[in-house]
């Protein structure tokens, strides 16, 4: 059930994004969207919900949303997205809490609660993965 809804949430975001006639903030050739298309999907997902937990947490920061749903579509075609995540669950899981870990020790802060702006603008500075799906407000 989890994944027909977060692929019709994909869906309505990209058709949003039609609509506005705007697109991701970044273009799929960018490095920092390359990090992400190649990793893989354990931790593809671990970096896109600290990603959005880092977004939520830092008002100079948006999630690019667009950004997620177009890299989806693009994963599914070579079997790394939404459509093969539900047999990975497991592996998801402790990826993002390991993941989530690391970002934290890595910044010196707790990802709720806090602001996080400095841990994105550091993330921007590195033009990391997580980066490609922060976008400046």
């Amino acid at each position: 059930m989890k994944m027909v809804r977060g692929l019709i949430i994909g869906a309505t975001l990209t058709l949003a994004a039609c609509a506005t006639g705007s697109g991701a903030a970044r273009s799929f050739d960018d490095p920092a969207v390359q990090k992400l298309f190649v990793m893989p999907t354990a931790q593809y997902f671990a970096t896109i919900k600290i990603a959005n937990q880092v977004a939520q947490n830092c008002a100079r920061y948006r999630y690019d949303a667009i950004l997620d749903a177009e890299l989806n579509e693009k994963r599914n075609e070579v079997g790394r997205g939404t459509l093969s995540a539900n047999a990975l669950r497991n592996a998801i899981d402790t990826e993002t809490d390991v993941s989530e870990r690391s970002f934290a020790a890595k910044h010196g802060v707790e990802l709720t609660g806090a602001d996080l702006c400095p841990a994105a603008d550091a993330e921007t500075l590195e033009n990391s993965a997580l980066s490609a799906m922060l976008v400046p407000v």
